[in-house]
Order: structure tokens, then sequence, then C-alpha cells
């Protein structure tokens, strides 16, 4: 879709804008991972738990999210997610004031719901807010944007909720949460008023029964095969990016504050990788580049696994520009020449990052019944799949 340079300038600010904050909400619990951990006194199954909620949002949401913006439209699809976000942080304040675990847990759930509508309609939205030749490079973009916010969580609340209020911790997450919770407020509002270009790829009145019935992306091997190993790898991706705070602490003999300074590193790395990727893969083969930094990547959490200190953690932060390209490789590669069926099948593969529900529960369920540095195996299976779906990818296709 061809639009004027003016028609498109303010809207894909708003979306850009929505990238990065729930790029920004995505790595809020491992800022209060550990101070959860402590006054909870939970387990490292139930920390995990924090988690796995945000990802079971993904499951439960992403094919109803699907029939929503067939039946609302894109624009009202994107306020709703917006709006029901900035509640489910507002819920962070009652559950501040009477200390409750369950409350929170709550209010994650709530604002991954609504940040699942989010993904759902504004990455192929993204896409036509300009030149079809330029496509890739404006979603790996937005992705960087959502990379910046994901690195500017541990910083600044980490800053404000664990230093500034470091008398009132509780009383420091009810004011930094509410001033997130107006920010998407305020986004909600600005994308319900504004010209927003019509998505022609969104099949608006269909009915409900059609909408909800599976078609055939199923028969594809490659699509079953990158279904399984989206589900894998997200749950491995969200075990590094929101529960290495524990982890850092025990292998360095660190604090919460470093710790979590530490892990918002991994998040540079993923900054930086999702800006070059689109150059990266223009010059080599995509699936050769994921095969390769998958490995990668498993072999840096062995490193980490067998030694200990500062070895064992630098390790785990290189990481971040390693896996900074799966989602989307996996994605494009997962959907590629499904013709009809390609909107079907991008749905269940957002569905698929549902793994980071599941994952999280094995990883803190093995470091429960063995230990921390254990666990770890969790994530190097998943690691070691998605790059045998890089190597192989073609011959996988082909049959």
């Amino acid at each position: 879709m061809n639009l004027k340079r003016g028609v498109v300038i303010y809207p894909m600010i708003l979306i850009y804008a929505l990238f990065f904050m729930w790029g920004f909400v995505w790595n809020l619990f491992n800022v209060l991972a550990t101070f959860f951990q402590e006054t909870f006194s939970l387990s490292n199954l139930q920390t995990s738990l924090g988690t796995s909620l945000s990802f079971l949002a993904f499951f439960l949401m992403a094919y109803p999210a699907k029939v929503l913006i067939n039946r609302i439209g894109t624009q009202k699809a994107i306020s709703l997610g917006a709006l029901l976000s900035a509640v489910g942080l507002i819920i962070f304040y009652p559950a501040a004031s009477f200390q409750s675990y369950n409350g929170f847990l709550l209010g994650l759930f709530i604002i991954f719901s609504g940040v699942t509508i989010l993904q759902t309609v504004c990455n192929p939205y993204i896409g036509i807010l300009g030149a079809p030749e330029t496509r890739e490079a404006r979603i790996n973009f937005a992705q960087g944007i959502g990379a910046i916010g994901a690195a500017l969580t541990a910083p600044l609340g980490g800053w404000f909720i664990l230093e500034l209020y470091e008398g009132n911790i509780f009383g420091g997450i009810k004011f930094f949460y509410i001033l997130v919770a107006l920010v998407f407020l305020v986004l909600a509002v600005l994308v319900h008023t504004a010209q927003m270009p019509e998505n022609k790829t969104e099949t608006r009145g269909t009915n409900l029964l059609e909408s909800l019935k599976i078609q055939g992306a199923f028969k594809y091997r490659h699509f079953v095969i990158g279904f399984i190993i989206m589900f894998s790898y997200m749950g491995a991706e969200a075990i590094l990016y929101q529960l290495m705070t524990p982890y850092f602490k025990e292998i360095g003999k660190i604090g919460s504050t470093e710790a979590v300074k530490l892990s918002a590193i991994i998040f540079y790395g993923l900054m930086l990788g999702r800006f070059l990727g689109a150059w990266i893969m223009t010059k080599i083969d995509p699936t050769k580049i994921l095969g390769f930094f998958a490995l990668i990547a498993a072999l840096l959490v062995t490193i980490s696994m067998l030694s200990s200190g500062k070895t064992g953690i630098y390790s785990i932060v290189a990481i971040g520009f390693f896996v900074s390209i799966m989602f989307a490789s996996i994605f494009a590669l997962a959907t590629k020449d499904l013709g009809k069926f390609t909107n079907e099948a991008s749905s269940f593969i957002i569905m698929a990052i549902s793994g980071g529900f599941f994952i999280p529960l094995l990883y803190g369920l093995v470091a429960d019944f063995f230990s921390l540095r254990a666990s770890l195996i969790v994530v190097i299976i998943p690691l070691v799949g998605t790059s045998l779906y890089g190597f192989f990818y073609n011959n996988i296709k082909r049959k």
C-alpha cells in the first residue's frame, strides 16, 4: 500500500510509541522479581509464575485478538489493547496497598492481555504504513524501538522503585505503575481520535463463526515445526529476559540493585541486534544466521552453567545480541509461502509466545529440585532446537 508521507507520519509515531511502551512493560517484572521473592517468601517456582502468567495471555488472547480485529477494526483494536494494558497497570496500585502477590499476578495477566492485542494488530499494521519494499525495515525498526523500551525498564524502574523509594518500595510501585498507566491511557485516546490509514488486509464484518474457523496452515510442515520452535524458544527468552536477576545474585554474590542493572545490559545487546538485523539479513541467508546465532547463544548459556562470577554473568549478558533476531526470523520462516493461510498462521505464531508461560514453570521447578545453575538446561534445549530449525529449514520446507 503506497500512502503519502504526511498521511502516515503521525499514525506511525503513535504505533512506534506503543512498541516502545510494550517493550518497557515487558521487562517490568524482572525489576521486582527478587523483591517479591524475598518479601513474600516465594519459591523459585512461585517467582517464575509471574513471568509465566504474562505469557499465558498470549495463549488465551492471540486467536480472540484476530477475531476482535476482524469485528471492530484495526484502530479500535489498538485503542482497546492500550486501554486494557493501562487497566492492568492500575491494578498494581491496590495490589501494592494490600501487599497481595496474587493481585500483582492479576495485574500482570491483564497488562499482557492488552499487549497481546497490540502485538497481533500493530505488527502487520506498521507494515502497511508506507511503501511495500520497505515493509521489513519498518517492522525491524519498530522492534528496535521496543528493545529500547525494554532496555530502559531496569535502570529507570530499578532506580525509581528500588533506590528512590528504598524504604517504601510498595509506595514506589504504586506511583511508578500509575505513571506508566497514564502513558498508555494517553496513547489509547490519541489513537482513537487520530486519522489512521485504513488497513486493507483486515476482513471487517466477517461472520463470527467463519472468523473462528481454523483453516489449513497446519498442513505445512515448516509452519508446524516453526510453531513448536517458537513455543519453546519464547520460553527460553522469557527466562533470559526476566528471571536472570536471582541467578546473577547467586553466582556473582551481588546485591539486587546490581543484579537488576546487569540484567538490563541484555537488552542493550537486543536493541543493537534488532537495528542491525535487517541489514545483516540482506547480506547472508537468514536461515544460516538463525542457525549460527542460536548455536552461539546455546554455547554462551553452557559456559555460564559451567562457570561462576563475572564469567557466568557476562556470558548470559552477551546473549542479548544473538537472540535479537530470533523472534522475527522464526516468525518470517514459519509463515513463509502460506498464501491465504498467512493470517491464520500469524495468529498461531503469536499464540506460540505462550511458551513463555510453560517453559519458565519448568525452569522454576528444576531450580527448586536441583539449583538455578542446573535449571539453565531448560534454556539450552530450545536454543539448540532453534539452531537446527535454521540450519535444516530448506530441507524441512521441501518435504
